[in-house]
């Protein structure tokens, strides 16, 4: 059984070879412009939507002595061998 997916692109490939109307192909071109170009668009949109919070994530971090309390317990606490 041959994927539903391929078959319909072999057809519209055979559809497209067949076409004789400089119009009809103008408008795929559109419709793969307008597809191609919309993804280029939100790709772009996608950086501006991260908030840099470093300060406010910083301001919550661990204190330095508390972290190397932790970094020492954490070491002390490994199976050393003898």
């Amino acid at each position: 059984m041959e994927n539903p997916i391929l078959e319909a692109k072999k057809e519209l490939i055979q559809w497209i070879k067949e076409m004789d109307e400089l119009e009809d192909i103008a408008e795929l071109l559109e419709l793969k412009e307008q597809k191609t170009s919309g993804n280029k668009v939100a790709e772009a949109q996608s950086e501006y939507i991260i908030k840099d919070d470093f300060d406010e994530r910083f301001a919550k971090g661990i204190p330095h002595e508390e972290m190397k309390k932790r970094t020492f317990a954490f070491i002390e606490s490994l199976p050393w061998k003898q």
